[in-house]
C-alpha cells in the first residue's frame, strides 16, 4: 500500500513546485513558519501581497537562492525573470542569449535559430546587436523574458517582472507572456501586487499575508487567458474579491 498524507499518495512523482512546512527567517525574524502550498504543474499560479510581505522571499526559496528548513520538491529546472532584467551590460542582447544555450545546444546554427524565433516572437528582432545598455526598460524586460523562456526549465519564476512599465506596454508584454506560455507549457509562478496582471494572467492565485507569512485566501479563475478582458463579468467579480482581500 502506497504512503498517504492528506489523501494524496507521498510515493508518485511531483508535479510542479510542491512545498511543506516551509521555514524561512532573517536573523530573529520569522518570514514563513510552516508554508503549505502546491502550485500546479503547466499552470500560470499568481501570488499577490503587500510589499515586503515575503514574495520574492519565496520565489527565492523555490529558486534555492537562500536557506530555508522544510521540502520544496519541484519537477524540472527553474528559470528565473527578475525584477531587473540582469544582462551581461559589455556584450550584445544575441549573446547574452547565446550564453545560456550554449550549456544545452552544441551546434551554433541550433542556437542561432532558437534565438532569432524567440526574439522574432516578442518583436525584439532588431535589438539582437544591440548592448543592453542602449535598450529601453520595457526592451531589455522583453529579452529577459526570451532569455528565461529560451532555456528549457519547466519552472518559470517571475518576480513583478512589469513593475514600473507604462500600461500599453505592460499589455503588450502579457499577451506575449501568454502567447509564449501557450506554445510551450510551464509551471509559472508569477509574484505581483498588481490586480490587472492577476487577473489576464492567472490560472489559480494566492494572496498572502499575515506575519509569519501564510496564504490568507487563493481561488482559479476558468477562462483561457487569450480570451480575457479586465471588463468581463467573470473578472470583474474576481477584482473585488481580491480587493476585499488586500485592502
Amino acid at each position: 500500500m502506497s504512503d498517504v498524507n492528506n489523501g494524496v499518495p507521498t510515493n508518485v512523482p511531483v508535479c510542479g513546485v510542491n512545498i511543506k512546512n516551509l521555514k524561512v527567517a532573517y536573523g530573529d525574524k520569522t518570514i514563513f513558519d510552516g508554508l503549505d502550498v502546491l502550485f500546479a504543474e503547466n499552470k500560470i499560479s499568481v501570488l499577490l501581497g503587500g510589499s515586503g510581505v515575503g514574495k520574492t522571499t519565496l520565489l527565492n526559496a523555490i529558486a534555492g537562492l537562500l536557506p530555508y528548513e522544510g521540502s520544496i520538491d519541484k519537477d524540472g529546472d527553474v528559470s528565473y525573470i527578475f525584477q531587473n532584467d540582469r544582462l551581461v551590460p559589455t556584450i550584445s542582447v544575441y549573446k547574452n542569449l547565446d550564453m545560456i544555450l550554449r550549456g544545452v545546444y552544441n551546434s551554433k546554427t541550433e542556437r542561432k535559430l532558437r534565438i532569432y524565433e524567440m526574439l522574432y516572437l516578442l518583436e525584439i528582432s532588431d535589438l539582437a546587436n544591440k548592448l543592453p545598455t542602449t535598450l529601453s526598460g520595457g526592451q531589455a524586460q522583453r529579452v529577459a523574458i526570451a532569455r528565461a523562456y529560451l532555456y528549457p526549465s519547466k519552472i518559470l519564476l517571475l518576480d513583478e517582472p512589469f513593475k514600473a512599465l507604462d500600461t500599453a506596454l505592460k499589455a503588450r508584454l502579457i499577451k506575449q507572456l501568454v502567447k509564449l506560455n501557450q506554445m510551450e507549457k510551464r509551471t509559472v509562478i508569477f509574484v505581483t501586487h498588481a490586480i490587472d496582471e492577476c487577473l489576464l494572467l492567472a490560472d489559480d492565485y494566492y494572496v498572502i499575508g499575515d506575519s509569519p507569512v501564510r496564504i490568507t485566501h487563493s481561488g482559479s479563475i476558468e477562462r483561457e487567458q487569450c480570451d480575457r478582458n479586465l471588463s468581463d463579468k467573470e473578472l470583474s467579480s474576481v477584482r473585488d474579491e481580491l480587493l476585499r482581500e488586500l485592502c
